[in-house]
Protein backbone atom coordinates (compact mmCIF):
# COMPACT_ATOMS: atom_id res chain seq x y z
CA UNK A 1 0.00 0.00 0.00
CA UNK A 2 1.12 3.28 -0.90
CA UNK A 3 1.98 6.32 1.84
CA UNK A 4 2.96 9.75 1.81
CA UNK A 5 5.05 10.92 4.12
CA UNK A 6 5.25 14.83 3.20
CA UNK A 7 5.32 15.81 -0.05
CA UNK A 8 4.61 14.11 -3.32
CA UNK A 9 4.45 15.34 -7.00
CA UNK A 10 2.51 14.10 -10.33
CA UNK A 11 5.32 13.59 -13.60
CA UNK A 12 3.08 13.46 -16.71
CA UNK A 13 5.92 11.44 -18.80
CA UNK A 14 5.30 12.42 -22.95
CA UNK A 15 2.09 12.66 -23.55
CA UNK A 16 2.46 14.25 -26.24
CA UNK A 17 0.53 13.83 -30.02
CA UNK A 18 3.64 12.20 -31.46
CA UNK A 19 3.80 9.44 -29.31
CA UNK A 20 -0.12 8.52 -28.90
CA UNK A 21 -2.46 10.43 -31.61
CA UNK A 22 -3.12 8.65 -34.59
CA UNK A 23 -1.75 11.20 -36.62
CA UNK A 24 1.68 11.68 -35.21
CA UNK A 25 5.02 10.83 -35.99
CA UNK A 26 5.44 7.71 -34.36
CA UNK A 27 2.61 6.23 -35.39
CA UNK A 28 3.52 7.32 -38.79
CA UNK A 29 6.64 4.93 -38.06
CA UNK A 30 4.72 2.20 -36.99
CA UNK A 31 4.90 2.23 -33.01
CA UNK A 32 2.03 4.50 -31.51
CA UNK A 33 1.23 4.06 -28.17
CA UNK A 34 -2.72 4.10 -27.74
CA UNK A 35 -3.46 6.39 -24.88
CA UNK A 36 -7.10 5.36 -24.62
CA UNK A 37 -7.15 3.62 -21.35
CA UNK A 38 -4.17 5.82 -19.72
CA UNK A 39 -5.74 9.03 -20.53
CA UNK A 40 -8.71 8.78 -18.29
CA UNK A 41 -6.78 7.59 -15.70
CA UNK A 42 -4.30 10.83 -15.74
CA UNK A 43 -7.15 12.98 -15.61
CA UNK A 44 -8.18 11.17 -12.23
CA UNK A 45 -4.39 12.02 -10.89
CA UNK A 46 -4.30 15.49 -12.37
CA UNK A 47 -8.01 16.14 -10.85
CA UNK A 48 -6.89 14.57 -7.25
CA UNK A 49 -3.67 16.73 -7.51
CA UNK A 50 -4.77 19.73 -8.48
CA UNK A 51 -7.58 19.92 -5.53
CA UNK A 52 -4.74 18.91 -3.22
CA UNK A 53 -3.00 21.69 -4.55
CA UNK A 54 0.35 18.98 -5.37
CA UNK A 55 2.13 20.00 -7.65
CA UNK A 56 2.02 18.33 -10.89
CA UNK A 57 4.69 17.90 -14.11
CA UNK A 58 4.46 17.99 -17.48
CA UNK A 59 7.54 16.54 -19.68
CA UNK A 60 8.03 16.68 -22.94
CA UNK A 61 10.46 15.61 -26.03
CA UNK A 62 11.14 18.22 -28.06
CA UNK A 63 14.02 19.44 -30.49
CA UNK A 64 15.74 22.22 -32.20
CA UNK A 65 14.42 22.86 -36.01
CA UNK A 66 17.88 21.40 -37.25
CA UNK A 67 17.75 18.29 -34.35
CA UNK A 68 21.52 19.81 -32.90
CA UNK A 69 20.36 18.51 -29.54
CA UNK A 70 19.50 15.09 -30.54
CA UNK A 71 21.23 11.95 -29.39
CA UNK A 72 24.02 12.01 -31.77
CA UNK A 73 23.53 8.29 -33.04
CA UNK A 74 19.67 8.89 -33.28
CA UNK A 75 20.59 11.74 -36.03
CA UNK A 76 19.01 11.30 -39.68
CA UNK A 77 16.88 9.12 -39.06
CA UNK A 78 12.57 8.89 -40.33
CA UNK A 79 11.21 10.96 -37.44
CA UNK A 80 14.08 13.42 -38.39
CA UNK A 81 12.56 12.83 -42.28
CA UNK A 82 8.77 13.04 -41.04
CA UNK A 83 10.05 16.45 -39.03
CA UNK A 84 8.41 14.54 -35.71
CA UNK A 85 8.52 16.19 -32.03
CA UNK A 86 10.10 19.54 -33.21
CA UNK A 87 9.60 22.09 -30.38
CA UNK A 88 6.58 24.36 -30.74
CA UNK A 89 5.21 22.02 -33.48
CA UNK A 90 1.52 20.05 -33.54
CA UNK A 91 3.52 16.54 -32.99
CA UNK A 92 5.24 17.92 -29.77
CA UNK A 93 2.34 19.53 -28.04
CA UNK A 94 0.64 17.59 -25.07
CA UNK A 95 -2.56 15.79 -25.99
CA UNK A 96 -5.42 17.87 -26.17
CA UNK A 97 -7.01 15.79 -23.29
CA UNK A 98 -4.51 16.24 -21.13
CA UNK A 99 -4.13 20.03 -21.62
CA UNK A 100 -1.68 21.64 -18.75
CA UNK A 101 -3.54 24.06 -16.38
CA UNK A 102 -2.28 27.47 -15.42
CA UNK A 103 -0.53 26.03 -12.31
CA UNK A 104 0.64 22.78 -13.79
CA UNK A 105 4.53 23.34 -15.08
CA UNK A 106 5.58 22.21 -18.28
CA UNK A 107 9.49 21.33 -18.75
CA UNK A 108 11.20 20.69 -22.08
CA UNK A 109 13.83 17.46 -22.51
CA UNK A 110 15.45 15.75 -25.08
CA UNK A 111 16.56 12.77 -23.87
CA UNK A 112 14.51 9.71 -22.26
CA UNK A 113 14.96 10.33 -18.87
CA UNK A 114 13.62 13.57 -17.36
CA UNK A 115 16.38 14.51 -15.11
CA UNK A 116 18.94 14.56 -18.01
CA UNK A 117 20.02 17.97 -19.15
CA UNK A 118 16.25 19.68 -17.53
CA UNK A 119 15.64 22.15 -14.60
CA UNK A 120 13.18 18.92 -12.82
CA UNK A 121 15.77 17.96 -9.98
CA UNK A 122 16.37 21.25 -8.93
CA UNK A 123 12.52 22.71 -9.63
CA UNK A 124 11.61 19.49 -7.42
CA UNK A 125 14.11 20.12 -4.32
CA UNK A 126 12.68 24.44 -4.42
CA UNK A 127 9.44 22.96 -3.81
CA UNK A 128 10.14 20.08 -1.29
CA UNK A 129 9.01 17.64 -3.00
CA UNK A 130 10.13 13.77 -2.05
CA UNK A 131 8.20 11.41 -3.94
CA UNK A 132 7.19 11.23 -7.43
CA UNK A 133 4.03 9.72 -9.39
CA UNK A 134 4.91 8.45 -12.93
CA UNK A 135 2.61 8.14 -15.34
CA UNK A 136 3.06 8.50 -19.42
CA UNK A 137 5.13 6.70 -22.19
CA UNK A 138 6.52 4.44 -22.45
CA UNK A 139 6.71 2.45 -19.93
CA UNK A 140 9.81 0.78 -20.86
CA UNK A 141 11.52 3.60 -22.11
CA UNK A 142 11.27 7.20 -20.92
CA UNK A 143 8.85 6.50 -17.75
CA UNK A 144 11.63 3.74 -16.82
CA UNK A 145 14.46 5.90 -17.04
CA UNK A 146 12.63 8.75 -15.33
CA UNK A 147 12.18 6.21 -12.42
CA UNK A 148 15.44 4.78 -12.28
CA UNK A 149 17.29 7.88 -12.02
CA UNK A 150 14.72 9.60 -9.17
CA UNK A 151 15.31 6.58 -7.32
CA UNK A 152 19.00 7.24 -7.69
CA UNK A 153 18.71 10.58 -6.86
CA UNK A 154 16.48 9.35 -3.43
CA UNK A 155 13.26 10.37 -4.29
CA UNK A 156 10.24 8.40 -2.99
CA UNK A 157 9.15 6.93 -6.67
CA UNK A 158 6.14 5.42 -7.74
CA UNK A 159 5.10 3.95 -11.21
CA UNK A 160 1.05 3.96 -11.67
CA UNK A 161 0.63 0.63 -13.25
CA UNK A 162 -2.46 1.61 -15.03
CA UNK A 163 -2.03 5.15 -15.57
CA UNK A 164 1.39 3.93 -17.94
CA UNK A 165 1.50 2.29 -21.14
CA UNK A 166 3.76 1.79 -23.62
CA UNK A 167 3.51 -0.11 -27.69
CA UNK A 168 2.61 -3.03 -26.51
CA UNK A 169 1.48 -5.57 -23.05
CA UNK A 170 4.99 -7.44 -22.79
CA UNK A 171 6.36 -4.86 -22.77
CA UNK A 172 4.64 -2.42 -20.35
CA UNK A 173 4.61 -5.34 -18.01
CA UNK A 174 7.91 -6.07 -18.30
CA UNK A 175 9.23 -2.79 -17.59
CA UNK A 176 6.49 -2.52 -14.45
CA UNK A 177 8.03 -5.91 -12.90
CA UNK A 178 11.60 -4.10 -12.91
CA UNK A 179 10.70 -0.73 -11.58
CA UNK A 180 9.49 -3.18 -8.31
CA UNK A 181 13.53 -2.77 -7.66
CA UNK A 182 13.26 1.03 -8.67
CA UNK A 183 10.16 2.15 -5.94
CA UNK A 184 7.67 -0.06 -6.75
CA UNK A 185 4.48 0.22 -8.80
CA UNK A 186 0.64 1.09 -7.05
CA UNK A 187 -2.88 1.65 -9.15
CA UNK A 188 -4.67 4.80 -9.57
CA UNK A 189 -6.96 4.28 -6.78
CA UNK A 190 -4.78 3.41 -4.57
CA UNK A 191 -2.65 7.03 -4.92
CA UNK A 192 -6.11 8.56 -4.99
CA UNK A 193 -6.45 6.50 -1.59
CA UNK A 194 -3.37 7.55 -0.05
CA UNK A 195 -3.99 11.68 -1.14
CA UNK A 196 -7.29 11.50 0.77
CA UNK A 197 -5.53 10.29 3.71
CA UNK A 198 -2.52 12.95 3.22
CA UNK A 199 -5.25 15.64 3.14
CA UNK A 200 -6.72 14.40 6.23
CA UNK A 201 -3.92 14.12 8.43
CA UNK A 202 -2.95 18.27 7.62
CA UNK A 203 -6.39 18.80 8.45
CA UNK A 204 -6.00 17.42 12.00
Amino acid sequence: MIQFDSTPALIVVDMQNGFCHKDGSFARLGIQTDPTTIVARVNELLSEFRAAGLPIYFLKTGYKADYSDRRGRDRHDRLEQFQGLLRGSWDADILGELTPGPDDNVINKTRNSCFFRTSLENTLRERGVDHLILTGVGTDVCVETTARDAYQLNFAVTTISDATGTCNESDHLAALHALRNFGGTASTSEVIEALKKLRNSNHV
